[in-house]
């Protein structure tokens, strides 16, 4: 429902108002009240939210683009047919925006970036307040600097005689993967999609104001996010710890924008979830005018932050010197301020107006947050925030041993091993390939690491055999040595091929149908699709009869995944958690990963389950008879002879309620012992190992036919994928630097 409010109640609600731009044109004369009157040359500022301004969460700066753009830095311009990019200063001024500029804070972190668009054309009724507007062009947001690109095209304003408005568009784009892996799906475009519904708006002259309507609103996400024809949930995405958090200022975007973003992979950037980052999704205000044009510019330089603080952990007694440092082309002003938590409230520090702070003598329990924050005209900005703590001197102590890793060559694989300390341990990761007699760093120059874990992006085969350690030291004492892990590195498969982590699973682990479940899963020789995938378990019977279009209809539990997300370089590494009573006793199951494509079966893959036995009902053959037999060998009241039955039934060596036997069962029921034959086609589900046409190979859990010492578990294979040319081999990514940059993003959504 529209909330109609007076121009004071506007004022005294803190709105920012949508004001006259300033532009160039001449007004158009209005017609006598009652009458229509025609509108030429309209114009349409909008900012959108602080989320698609500035520096996101990953670190990345998300910001726009004139026209509709493909995602990538070659695609920017700042001009494309009636759309003009700007900046807006707080005192209204416009910058022209530029490539070197367009992530630079104008107010605090906030980058103030706003597509104008000209040359709207509509009418409005003087006498009913009735108006519609349209406009054409469109504007790209480059989400987390382009991993999610989409845009607005074409918006249209229509406002009814209540003064409620409603502004539509053409939603488009791709959908990304905002951790970085850079792969991105084109979305079907959303017509005639309500993006911003306004109340309160009001036409006078060639002013026309509103309020962007959030506060209150719900959001009952689809069953099926990439279906739109699927039911809606009865459940809210907002939760009603949210909802009674922040009773008044909890909300959402309009359904169609946040149904669209559910499927680029912004989801909850749209509607409140609790998160530190609330406040950043409240729709920005629009700035509408019926005397239109690009405003003139002013020259000013946006500031631009080129020193940040670094965060310090002092010991009792320690002076501690933190800097920043800033440029724009006039004159500024430096204050630095201080907060218990980084979320504020920041205070400045009394007479610190310098570019350095000199905090000396510091003693246990001085930890606090420090910015500098940076003042020119109308511009300001801040900072990343840098925490200084203090405590007394801990030595290095190690806390969490690294793990054998059992990998395939040329996949990546994370190493950890971990020391507390304070200060903070720094590492030096070390491999040795002769049994431990002699030690060589893994990384360049100086060896260091600063995280307790480190990605190879392709562990080298001859890794093979190789312990792993590190070395830790916080500067006090000498270094600590780790513990020690070994790699077993498993040839690379050379078509799609599933298998079991034995790391997690060992030789001869069996699945209980009634119990929750963690399946971890290895897999490799899928090259690099280009579809999304299906993976998850499915009745190893319908798998092996699956036709041309199967799509696991009758998985027990599955997920669509990504090709960028788990499945890098043609490896595949995720879990999969089944929960007790989804697979029924008795059953063959089979984990299994294929295309989302129908029709493509290319990177087909199964992994038989190996499943504890399913202990049979009574067979009512064997009841005791209601009145007692006259037979004292089979009255139940006799005692049982102390010899085995003969009745196989009864034999205590196949009574599955006794221990197994130590030899491996023949009953396929409890061993894997023939991988999915397949029919026409090899399978197209990725995750899953199985042999492709029409024979078959036996593999025992724990063991791979072919593969020595029983190094690899439960493996299935089918496809016939190329080997995947790796490239980069061995190549070492510290995460130290990626997890810092998160962690100083923390503005959770």
């Amino acid at each position: 429902m529209p909330i109609s409010r007076t121009l004071s109640a506007w004022s005294a609600a803190g709105v920012t108002l949508a004001l006259l731009a300033g532009g160039v044109g001449a007004a158009p004369a209005l017609a006598a009240p009652g009458e229509e009157t025609p509108i030429t040359t309209a114009t349409f500022e909008w900012g959108v939210n602080a989320v698609s301004q500035g520096t996101s969460n990953s670190g990345a700066c998300s910001y726009f683009v004139a026209g509709i753009a493909d995602g990538t830095d070659a695609d920017y311009r700042t001009t494309e047919g009636n759309v003009t990019l700007l900046k807006r200063a707080a005192n209204g001024d416009a910058l022209k925006v530029t490539r070197d500029n367009r992530c630079l804070p104008m107010v605090g972190d906030d980058s103030r970036q706003r597509a104008l668009f000209t040359g709207g054309t509509g009418q409005h009724n003087t006498a009913t307040g009735e108006a519609h507007i349209a406009w054409t062009g469109a504007f790209t947001i480059y989400s987390y600097g382009g991993l999610v690109p989409w845009y607005i095209q074409d918006p249209v304003l229509d406002v009814d005689a209540t003064g409620h408005g409603v502004i539509r568009a053409t939603l488009g784009g791709s959908a990304g993967d905002p951790g970085g892996s850079g792969a991105i799906t084109p979305l079907t475009p959303v017509k005639n999609a309500t993006i911003l519904e306004l109340d309160g708006v009001s036409i006078s002259g060639n002013e026309i104001r509103s309020i962007p309507h959030y506060a209150g609103t719900d959001y009952f996400p689809l069953t099926d996010p990439k279906n739109p024809a699927s039911p809606r949930s009865k459940d809210s995405a907002i939760s009603p710890a949210t909802k009674a958090a922040n009773p008044t200022g909890w909300g959402s975007w309009p359904t169609d924008l946040v149904d669209f973003h559910y499927r680029s992979g912004l989801t909850t950037y749209w509607h409140s979830s609790g998160g530190s980052g609330d406040a950043k999704k409240v729709p920005y205000g629009v700035t509408l005018s019926l005397a239109g044009g690009v405003p003139d510019y002013v020259d000013i330089q946006p500031i631009k932050i080129t020193q940040q603080p670094s965060g310090v952990q002092a010991l009792p007694g320690d002076t501690v010197t933190l800097t920043g440092a800033a440029t724009t082309n006039i004159p500024m002003t430096y204050q630095w301020q201080r907060a218990d938590s980084w979320r504020g409230p920041w205070k400045n520090v009394e007479g610190a107006t310098e570019a350095s702070l000199v905090l000396a003598d510091r003693k246990v329990g001085d930890a606090g947050y420090y910015r500098l924050s940076v003042q020119a005209g109308s511009l300001s900005a801040n900072t990343y925030d840098a925490f200084v703590d203090v405590q007394a001197l801990v030595l290095p102590w190690e806390d969490s041993k690294p793990r054998n890793r059992v990998v395939y060559a040329g996949s990546q694989a994370f190493v950890t091993s971990g020391f507390t300390g304070y200060p903070e341990p720094v590492y030096v990761p070390q491999l040795s390939r002769d049994g431990g007699k002699s030690w060589a760093n893994v990384l360049p120059g100086d060896g260091l690491l600063n995280s307790r874990s480190m990605v190879v992006d392709a562990v080298p085969a001859d890794w093979d055999g190789a312990q792993y350690r590190t070395l830790a030291r916080n500067g006090h004492g000498p270094d600590v040595v780790s513990s020690i892990g070994h790699f077993t590195v498993l040839p690379a498969p050379t078509t799609p091929t599933l298998r079991l982590n034995v790391e997690s699973h060992p030789a001869g682990t069996r699945f209980d149908v009634t119990k929750n479940n963690d399946i971890d899963v290895l897999g490799g020789g899928f090259g690099t699709p280009k579809t999304n995938l299906i993976y998850g378990i499915v009745p190893t019977a319908s798998w092996n009869a699956r036709g041309a279009d199967y799509l696991a209809e009758d998985a027990v539990t599955k997920v669509e995944i990504e090709p960028g997300w788990n499945l890098r370089n043609g490896f595949f590494d995720r879990s999969v958690r089944p929960s007790a009573g989804t697979m029924k006793p008795g059953v063959d199951y089979s984990v299994v990963l294929l295309s989302a494509t129908p029709g493509d079966r290319s990177l087909d893959a199964a992994l038989p389950l190996p499943l504890v036995a399913a202990v049979p009902d009574p067979d009512p053959s064997t009841e005791p008879s209601p009145q007692p037999s006259t037979d004292p060998s089979t009255d139940p009241t006799t005692e049982p002879s102390p010899q085995p039955s003969t009745n196989p039934s009864t034999d205590p060596s196949t009574d599955p309620t006794i221990d197994p036997s130590p030899q491996p069962s023949t009953d396929p029921s409890l061993e894997p012992s023939t991988t999915p034959t397949g029919t026409a086609a090899p399978s197209a589900a990725p995750g899953t190992d199985g042999k492709s046409g029409s024979g078959s190979s036996t593999a025992v859990a724990g063991t791979t036919v072919g593969d020595p010492a029983g190094k690899a578990g439960g493996l299935a294979h089918t496809g016939a994928s190329p080997l995947l040319a790796l490239g980069g081999a061995g190549l070492l990514l510290a995460l130290g630097a990626v997890m810092a940059l998160r962690a100083r993003r923390r503005n959770m959504i």
